[in-house]
């Protein structure tokens, strides 16, 4: 099969809005081919198209016609032959450049022998002049650029997309791109499939321009001498109408509020299944465990946690004893049972509910704004282009952090929480050794001598808070974004969803637990 890209007889639309009609485009092998047009002709939503991002049952899409890469029907197609270089690079923020060329190797659809794999990596960080120790926060453009086109290249696809790949860059960058990209797709025999409205910088390389025509609402190939004038020509006889202002907000109606909770339900039952950890790749699904373990419990997380606990046990101590009713008659009888109860209501109702509020609140924030920068800087779609499935490395390894790390904070909360209290105990009742406190103090909690009483309610309750905020932060987080604004607000609603998930769940755990009829 001769031909990269084959697109017969293609009508597409967004919603109401007509972008093609019968549209044909043939890209034969071994080619560099521009894609322009004006803005909002659909240049971006053609390429998401080739790229299997979108398919004909996603709303709000209307797709007729054939669309294939190397003679397969999209959207399988593209995760078998297809690779791209988005405008936004989609770099892997946690991983150095080594490690995101080392990414796409991994994923590719032959595995390499042993040893062959770091040969590959070492000549493309030499090949395109990238240190591999370097993460990509501190990429200028071009490094950036070239480290995407390399990522892509050691995933090792027939076709590469390119997303505007000159969009911030200076001149001489925007030419220096442009000569990678026919360097690229000459020596490594590749197909370039080009989205861009810098013709300065890329029309000189290319092979093929194709204008997307808003009038005809076709594929229609121009000639390099041609393409500013016909630009230039389009813009003046685009309609005023089509420059659309701002849109009257939608209220809501009772069908959206069964849509969220469908959407709620998917979601969850999503989670649920993502408790059977497929990972892709042993090797980067463990990476991606260990990211998530420190992001919600290690670190920071540690030391929040006990600080918390210590000014829990602080406080309850403190203020049971100075203002028990009574104080002078009532104390030498019931300090014992006093004890006893600060170390039941400590373990049993305030260290679980304590933890399970502070993980919304700060683990649910930083899950929702780890899974928001994702989508904004196109990460998930970059994994998308690999032929991963984001939730696979992502939503089941949030769940598993969360899981695990839930009854570890609750024991560093509760052991501080009681070191706090036998402190203040001791300061202020020098009367009494700390072996009173110590033997006292789990009065009501004892058992078999192994576990406190209630426990597992303890674990339940703590478990299902963890796998909720989980969930929670992990999808608000992934609805798509397309500002830091909208990170922002993905963050705030992860928060107050969480908390109100956390607060149901302990009032729901306590009816039950401490029912006096049970």
């Amino acid at each position: 099969m001769n031909c990269a890209i084959s697109i017969e007889n293609l009508s597409l639309k967004v919603g109401s809005r007509e972008l093609l009609r019968q549209a044909s485009l043939s890209v034969p092998r071994g080619e560099v081919v521009l894609l322009v047009g004006l803005s909002g002709s659909g240049k971006s939503v053609t390429l998401k198209l080739l790229l299997g991002l979108i398919d004909r049952h996603t709303v709000p899409f209307q797709i007729d016609g054939k669309v294939q890469l190397f003679g397969e029907d999209n959207p399988g197609a593209a995760r078998r032959h297809g690779g791209i270089v988005f405008q936004d690079y989609g770099l892997l923020d946690e991983w150095s450049t080594r490690e995101n060329l080392e990414f796409g190797l991994d994923h590719r659809r032959e595995r390499l022998p042993a040893g062959e794999g770091s040969q590959v990596v070492d000549g493309l960080l030499g090949e395109l002049h990238l240190d591999g120790s370097l993460k990509p926060s501190v990429l200028s453009g071009g490094m950036k650029q070239r480290c995407a086109i390399a990522r892509t290249l050691a995933h090792n696809p027939d076709i590469i997309f390119y997303d505007e790949p000159t969009s911030g860059l200076d001149p001489a960058m925007s030419k220096q791109v442009a000569q990678l990209i026919r360097q690229t797709n000459d020596e490594h025999r590749k197909t370039s499939f080009v989205v861009t409205h810098d013709l300065g910088a890329l029309a000189d390389m290319a092979d093929r321009i194709i204008l997307l025509d808003p009038q005809e609402l076709c594929f229609r190939e121009i000639a390099k001498a041609d393409v500013h004038a016909t630009m230039a020509s389009l813009a003046d006889a685009k309609k005023p109408e089509e420059h659309e202002g701002p849109q009257p907000r939608r209220r809501c109606s009772p069908v959206d509020f069964f849509t969220a909770t469908g959407r709620a339900l998917e979601a969850a039952a999503q989670a649920v299944s993502a408790l059977i950890p497929r990972w892709p790749r042993f090797r980067w699904g463990l990476r991606y465990l260990l990211y998530y373990l420190r992001l919600s419990t290690f670190g920071s997380a540690l030391g929040y946690v006990a600080l918390c606990g210590f000014i829990l046990g602080l406080i309850v101590t403190w203020f049971t004893f100075s203002f028990l009713p009574f104080k002078a008659y009532t104390e030498p009888l019931l300090i014992d049972n006093v004890i006893g109860a600060i170390g039941f209501s400590l373990y049993r109702i305030m260290v679980p509910g304590m933890v399970a509020m502070l993980v919304a609140a700060r683990s649910g924030a930083a899950i929702a704004a780890d899974m928001g920068n994702r989508v904004y800087t196109r990460q998930t779609d970059a994994m998308r282009s690999l032929g991963i499935q984001p939730h696979r490395y992502l939503l089941s390894n949030i769940v598993w952090a969360h899981l695990l790390g839930m009854p570890v904070l609750i024991v560093v909360n509760f052991l501080m929480a009681r070191l706090a209290s036998l402190l203040v105990f001791a300061a202020i009742k020098t009367e009494y050794s700390t072996w009173f406190w110590t033997s006292e103090f789990p009065r009501f909690l004892s058992s078999d001598g192994t576990f406190y009483l209630g426990s597992l309610w303890l674990l339940g309750k703590s478990l299902l808070s963890a796998f909720g905020v989980a969930t929670i932060a992990t999808f608000l987080g992934l609805r798509p974004k397309d500002s830091g604004r909208a990170v922002a607000a993905s963050v705030t609603a992860a928060i107050i969803w969480s908390t109100l998930f956390v607060l149901l769940v302990q009032t729901v755990f306590a009816l039950l637990e401490f029912d006096p009829i049970t």
